[in-house]
């Protein structure tokens, strides 16, 4: 195996068209040889079967002679050209064919009947012609001959023995009294198979090169017009590197699984891209948001450390539990913002319980009230942990809002889970509705480092929300701001 890996072409093109080439030579050489084999069959029984009815005739004339037909008859059996022997009991030949008589051969006559054989007999062997002088002619070979016998054939019309001639009666002169048991032998004429097979052979020893080389050269091109479009996907994606993910494959307009490859290709290459993109805003949106904390952060514990006589500790431990709190926080936004896109797991979650908890854990704590509204249970499927994250991003933007109260309503409607936060806020402005679900989007009024937040907590309830195969827009109320989120009820 190692050897002929070694041998095999490395080159796909290559491969393909010495592959058919192999694969169209053997098939067309067995072909040939099983077709080769079924003339030779049909044409051999044909002869056999003109040879047995030669034989026949032969027969026949005999008796009708001995009957009173006499030479006549014999001479009506005439055969075109016939192979045949006449043997005594003797075992010398009464009558020899002109067509073996000629040749001279060196051969052994085949025997007369066994004693006692019925008149219905007959017999099939083998006869070889041959002669040292003339090795190569066709005619000496071995040949396939029947026999048969005839009783009681009158002298007249058998001697004298050992003559030659084309028909029976050829050379009779004989009258003398008794009579014979002839055995008659016809050889099969192997000529018209002979020939048919030779242009047989003939014909595909110059149809199978024409057809390997055919095949060969249709494979040849069919697999280099293949391979160009695997070509040109090759070229494009060695052209990818981090700088250029934009790149993509051209599809071919064949529809086969090249175009297929291709699409695929493009989808993986689309994929990577996001991924990407995800990585670099990551690491922006990290660098831009943890930078302001974290320099707040320093010169503090720089200015305390500076001045270690007159430093407030307590206060400067307590901003700096603030700041790193809010690292804390943005961390765990920006995380979870770059987890991959994805379906989450399709748990059954009930909104209603979500809410009921978030409002247990608000309600020990000061600033504004925050009232809900439940009409039962309001099953979805999904994240627990997401959608927990989600509903609790978009209290703490309704309490850092609110002046006095926040509503939450769960309800159904249309198939959907309807999951409703309104404050009594300042609410937010047409054009600014879909601006603050970008990420770091903070609104004028909502800019001083007190108001909280790090403008993620929008942009991730409404990335939980798609993940959901749902939807997280402001829609119009009566006061401050209306968020509505709408998930596929389970």
């Amino acid at each position: 195996m190692l050897k002929i890996s070694r041998l095999w072409p490395a080159s796909i093109r290559r491969g393909n068209t010495l592959a058919a080439a192999l694969i169209c030579a053997l098939l067309f050489t067995v072909g040939a040889l099983g077709v080769h084999a079924l003339v030779s069959h049909e044409l051999s029984a044909t002869a056999k079967n003109a040879t047995t009815n030669d034989l026949d005739r032969l027969v026949s004339a005999y008796r009708v002679a001995s009957r009173g037909g006499g030479r006549t008859a014999l001479a009506s059996a005439v055969l075109s050209d016939p192979m045949f022997v006449v043997v005594a009991d003797s075992g010398k030949a009464v009558v020899t064919s002109d067509a073996i008589a000629r040749l001279s051969p060196q051969w052994t006559i085949p025997g007369p009947a066994p004693a006692g054989a019925p008149a219905d007999w007959t017999t099939t062997t083998s006869v070889t012609l041959r002669s040292d002088a003339h090795p190569n002619w066709r005619e000496f070979r071995t040949y396939t001959v029947f026999g048969r016998v005839v009783d009681d054939v009158p002298a007249g019309l058998v001697e004298p023995l050992g003559r030659a001639g084309s028909t029976l009666d050829s050379g009779l002169s004989g009258s003398g009294n008794g009579s014979f048991r002839l055995t008659v032998y016809l050889f099969v004429p192997p000529w018209n198979t002979i020939q048919a097979l030779q242009l047989f052979d003939n014909t595909m020893a110059g149809f199978v090169p024409l057809a390997v080389v055919i095949v060969a050269l249709v494979a040849w091109f069919a697999s280099g017009s293949a391979l160009r479009s695997v070509e040109a996907i090759r070229r494009e994606l060695a052209e990818v590197s981090g700088n250029r993910l934009d790149r993509r494959v051209p599809v071919p307009r064949s529809h086969d699984e090249v175009a297929r490859l291709a699409v695929t290709t493009n989808d993986t290459l689309d994929r990577l891209q996001q991924a990407h993109l995800r990585q670099e805003r990551f690491v922006a949106d990290a660098s831009h948001e943890l930078r302001s904390p974290l320099a707040s952060l320093r010169t503090g514990l720089e200015v305390a450390l500076a001045h270690r006589d007159r430093a407030d500790w307590p206060a400067v431990a307590e901003r700096s539990l603030l700041d790193v709190s809010r690292l804390q926080r943005i961390t765990a936004d920006l995380l979870q913002l770059a987890v991959e896109d994805g379906h989450p797991p399709s748990d059954l979650v009930d909104v209603a319980d979500l809410v009921t908890e978030q409002l247990a854990e608000r309600s020990l704590g000061t600033g504004p009230a925050v009232l809900a509204t439940v009409a039962g249970a309001a099953l979805v499927r999904g994240d627990s942990v997401q959608l927990e994250r989600l509903l609790r991003n978009l209290l703490d933007n309704a309490v850092r809002h609110a002046r006095s109260s926040v509503r939450v309503t769960v309800s159904e409607s249309d198939g959907a889970v309807v999951l409703e936060v309104v404050d009594d806020g300042p609410g937010v402005a047409g054009p600014d509705r879909e601006r603050v679900f970008d990420r770091f989007v903070r609104l004028d009024e909502a800019r001083a480092r007190d108001a909280g937040g790090a403008g993620l907590g929008l942009t991730l309830a409404r990335d939980i929300a798609l993940r959901h195969d749902g939807t997280l827009r402001i829609e119009d109320g009566d006061a401050g701001a209306r968020f509505v989120a709408r998930l596929p009820r389970a």
